[in-house]
C-alpha cells in the first residue's frame, strides 16, 4: 500500500480520535463502573458577553478499560510476554492519538494470566468481569477460547483472541472473535505444501489437547486427500519426559521407510516441543527425513539463545519449514514502524514471535470498537467488532472476518530456521501460500 493510501487511513483514525472527543457528553461525576471511569475536570473561566450567559459545562474525561486475558505462564511463558507487549503498546499507541487530538477519552488495560489452562483461562475471565470489563484481548489458545464461550456469552463480554485458529473454538454468533486464519485453511495449507515437497508418507506427531488434535486430523484428512499416507501419534504434553513418543515416531518412520517420499509434521508448543526435537536429533531415523509444522513451531524457543545450537542444526539438517499466518512485509511503513516502536519500548524485535503482530492488531481492533460504540456495552461491541474488522488493514493486512467471526483472508507465510550474518537464529521467510488459490510460492527451498 503507498504512502498517500497510508495516509489517508491515518487521517480517518485521527478524525475519528477528534470526533469521540467532541462527542463526550458531559455529565456529573461518577465512581467507576462498568469498566468506565468518569473524571470531571474544572476549569476556571472569565464571564463574558451578554448578562446571563452560562460558562461552558466541565469537559469531561472517560476512562475505558480493555482486559488482556494472555497467558504469561505455563505453555505461553515464554511467548505470552511479547504478546501481551504488542497489546499494550497498541493501547497506549491509541491514547496518544486521543491525547494529540484533544480528546478527553483515554483507554486503560487490566492484564489477567490465564496460565496457558481452560481453567486459567476461566478463571481470569471472572476477575475481568468482576471489575466490569467488556472488552478483551485474548484468551491465546484454542483450548483457552473454547472454555470461556459460554462465559463471555452469559456474560456479555466481547474478546478477540490474537492467536487461536483451532476448530474447536470455531462458533457461530459466539463472542469471540479471531485475528488469524483458523486451521480450516491451515489444514489443507499443510498438507498442500507438504505434498509438493515430494513427501507421500506422513508421520504427524501432535500435542493431545484442541489445537493439536484438531490440527492432526485436518492435515491427515487432506493429505489422504491427496494420496499420501498417515501414521499419527497424539502425546500426553503434559508429561515430563516424551522420549517414548518420539521412539514411537521412529518407528512409525522406519515403517514407512526412511526415505525421501517420508516426513515428519511435529504439532508442539515451546515446553514439549524442546523435549521432542532434543530427542529427536539423536535418533539417525528421524535425522533422515524432512520435518514441518505450524504456526506454533516458528518460535525463538527452538532457536539459540532460546535453545541448544545443536536443535537449530538439527532442523537444518532436515529441511524443516512451518507455515505461519502472514505479516506485513517489512518494506510496510506501518509494519517499519510497529518494529521500531515495539522494539525501542521492549528491547527486542517483535519479530520473534508472529503472534505478536497479530496482538497488536487485535488490541488496535478492539480499541477503536470501544471508542466507536462510544458506550461500554459488551453487546454493542459484538455488533461493532466486525464492522471495524473489515474496515482495518494493520500489520497483519485485511481483517475482514468470516461467518464464525474468523479472519477470513487465509496466507501463509512460510518460513525456515536461518543462521544470519551476524551470527544470530531466526526464523525467516522463504515463501507464500495463498489459501484461496492453494498456490504455494517459494522464494528459496528449505
Amino acid at each position: 500500500m503507498d504512502t498517500k493510501v497510508w495516509g489517508v487511513l491515518l487521517i480517518v483514525v485521527f478524525l475519528l480520535g477528534i470526533g469521540i472527543g467532541y462527542m463526550a457528553k458531559p455529565s456529573a461525576p461518577a465512581a467507576a463502573t462498568g469498566g468506565v471511569k468518569t473524571v470531571t475536570v474544572t476549569t476556571t473561566i472569565t464571564k463574558t458577553g451578554a448578562a446571563g450567559t452560562a460558562p461552558p459545562k466541565p469537559a469531561e474525561q472517560k476512562e475505558y478499560v480493555i482486559g488482556l486475558a494472555i497467558a504469561v505462564t505455563g505453555g505461553y511463558a515464554v511467548d505470552g510476554p511479547r504478546r501481551r507487549n504488542g497489546a499494550i503498546l497498541a493501547i497506549e499507541q491509541i491514547n496518544k492519538m486521543l491525547e494529540e487530538a484533544g480528546s478527553p477519552v483515554r483507554l486503560k488495560y487490566i492484564h489477567e494470566d490465564t496460565k496457558t489452562s481452560a481453567e486459567g483461562a476461566i478463571a481470569a475471565l471472572e476477575k475481568l468481569n468482576s471489575a466490569g470489563v467488556k472488552m478483551v484481548v485474548g484468551p491465546l489458545a484454542t483450548s483457552e477460547c473454547k472454555a470461556v464461550l459460554d462465559f463471555l456469552k452469559t456474560n456479555k463480554i466481547t474478546a478477540i483472541s490474537p492467536s487461536s485458529t483451532g476448530t474447536a473454538a470455531m462458533v457461530k454468533g459466539d463472542f469471540c472473535f479471531r485475528a488469524p486464519s483458523p486451521d480450516k485453511y491451515q489444514g489443507p495449507a499443510l498438507a498442500n505444501i507438504i505434498w509438493q515437497q515430494g513427501i507421500k508418507k506422513l508421520v504427524i506427531l501432535a500435542r493431545n489437547d484442541d489445537y493439536g488434535k484438531g490440527l492432526a486430523d485436518l492435515v491427515e484428512e487432506n493429505f489422504k486427500k491427496l494420496g499420501g499416507q498417515v501414521e499419527k501419534i497424539i502425546y500426553d504434553h503434559t508429561q515430563p519426559d516424551l522420549s517414548a513418543d518420539v521412539e514411537r515416531a521412529s518407528n512409525a518412520v522406519n515403517k514407512f521407510g526412511a526415505d525421501a517420499e517420508t516426513g515428519v509434521l511435529i504439532i508442539a508448543f515451546d515446553d514439549d516441543g524442546i523435549k521432542i526435537l532434543e530427542a529427536a536429533r539423536l535418533d539417525p531415523t528421524l535425522s533422515k527425513v524432512r520435518w514441518f509444522g505450524p504456526d506454533s513451531m516458528k518460535r525463538a524457543t527452538f532457536l539459540p539463545p532460546k535453545s541448544k545450537e545443536d536443535i537449530a542444526l538439527f532442523l537444518q539438517k532436515v529441511h524443516f519449514m512451518a507455515t505461519t499466518p502472514a505479516v506485513g512485509s517489512k518494506d510496510n511503513p506501518l509494519v517499519k514502524e510497529f518494529i521500531e516502536e515495539y522494539t525501542k519500548k521492549f528491547g527486542e524485535s517483535p519479530e520473534a514471535s508472529t503472534y505478536t503482530f497479530y496482538a497488536y492488531d487485535a488490541a488496535w481492533i478492539a480499541g477503536l470498537t470501544v471508542l466507536v460504540a462510544h458506550k461500554y456495552d459488551g453487546v454493542a461491541f459484538q455488533k461493532i467488532l466486525p464492522v471495524i474488522a473489515k474496515h482495518f488493514y494493520g500489520v497483519t493486512g485485511w481483517k475482514l472476518l468470516d461467518e464464525y467471526g474468523d479472519a477470513a483472508v487465509p496466507i501463509y507465510d512460510i518460513v525456515a530456521p536461518r543462521k544470519l550474518p551476524d551470527g544470530t537464529w531466526n526464523f525467516v521467510p522463504i515463501g507464500k501460500y495463498d489459501g484461496t488459490t492453494k498456490a504455494v510460492t517459494l522464494f528459496e527451498q528449505p
